[in-house]
């Protein structure tokens, strides 16, 4: 039997394992261990090795299970965790990660913290989580509910100060509705967006830089049917030289930078996938480097950037609908991009 890692519980539900064996009855023993094993998991936080592999004997249902935790499929599918993918398949024989409806969620709620409430303008008390400014002009640095907040550059200030690059943040007074940034001592301020009744929707930090919700490092795999949301980086991020990449079925909601980016030489596909409010200035799809990617059926909108921005080798879109976008593709020069029925509804 292989020993599988099953790692802290936090940011997954209690759940009692669905697994069916067959009438042995040191099976069955072994089966009672493991619930009970699961719930002190649960309650103590704490990581155990578990010799659970291939305790289902032939003939008994499968079990949908997430590779990393093998913790079965339940309704209630949200995680904490990033999820990196480093197994693959063959070209002939894709590895297929099925999600089933999970959640990757690593934005933590910061609604109850101390706020100075001015009207529209909302400052904390001090560094939220004790976390450092963030870098500006390119990430979102807090959300409401799902909707990123701007965090402007001020290049002005820059010029004053060249020691402190995109690290010059807006006065509050200078700020538009619907944007965020620090002051001295790391205090966070925004202003709500118009028409945005203040305190009318939950406050979601994403982690600290850097943190992707779902990793692809491997050839030949198929992720379906997952949900990525409130990270610091990008919701679905790939780098490397992997191909035979594709995701199946989708959401990329709320990322700090990037619903979906591609990088260096990955060849991807996409289809019905959704790309939306991510605060990257430069797309809620950003494939850049030497990658390949194509993209079909999907819907992407209300990202702080393009709806795409395409640079590098090749890129191709079709069948897909983009709206409520500034811009709906932007394309760097010298890139190949095939598009067809793309559908632009409107600008915002």
């Amino acid at each position: 039997m292989k020993a599988l890692l099953l790692p802290a519980a936090a940011g997954w539900p209690r759940c009692k394992p669905r697994l069916a064996f067959s009438k042995t009855s040191h099976l069955n023993f072994l089966s009672v261990i493991h619930m009970r094993l699961l719930t002190n998991l649960t309650q103590k936080r704490a990581t155990l090795v578990l010799a659970c592999a291939g305790l289902c004997a032939v003939g008994a249902a499968p079990v949908r299970a997430n590779a990393q935790t093998n913790l079965p499929v339940g309704e209630d599918r949200v995680s904490s965790v990033p999820l990196v993918l480093k197994e693959g398949g063959t070209p002939e024989n894709p590895r297929v990660f099925d999600g089933q409806g999970m959640v990757i969620d690593l934005g933590t709620d910061v609604t109850d913290q101390d706020w100075k409430k001015q009207g529209d303008l909302w400052t904390s008390n001090g560094p939220l989580l004790g976390r450092e400014p963030i870098v500006a002009g390119q990430f979102a640095g807090l959300f409401l509910g799902d909707l990123p907040l701007e965090l402007p550059r001020d290049v002005a200030a820059e010029k004053e100060h060249p020691e402190k690059k995109e690290r010059c943040y807006f006065a509050p007074g200078a700020l538009k509705p619907g944007q965020m940034g620090f002051a001295e001592d790391g205090s966070l301020y925004f202003r709500w967006p118009a028409g945005m009744e203040p305190g009318s929707a939950r406050l979601i930090l994403p982690p600290k830089p850097g943190i992707s919700a779902v990793t692809v490092a491997c050839s030949y795999i198929t992720v379906r049917d997952i949900t990525a949301k409130h990270a610091s980086n990008d919701g679905f991020n790939i780098h490397g030289n992997w191909v035979g990449v594709r995701l199946e079925k989708v959401r990329a909601i709320a990322n700090a930078d990037e619903g979906i980016s591609a990088h260096d030489n990955v060849e991807m596909s996409v289809a019905d996938a959704e790309v939306a409010w991510n605060g990257s200035t430069a797309g809620g799809v950003a494939d850049v480097n030497a990658c390949t990617t194509r993209y079909v059926r999907c819907e992407v909108h209300d990202n702080f950037g393009a709806g795409f921005y395409l640079s590098g080798k090749s890129h191709a879109v079709s069948d897909t609908v983009i709206y409520h976008q500034r811009k709906d593709i932007s394309v760097s020069k010298g890139t190949e991009v095939q598009l067809e029925r793309v559908d632009w509804k409107d600008a915002r």
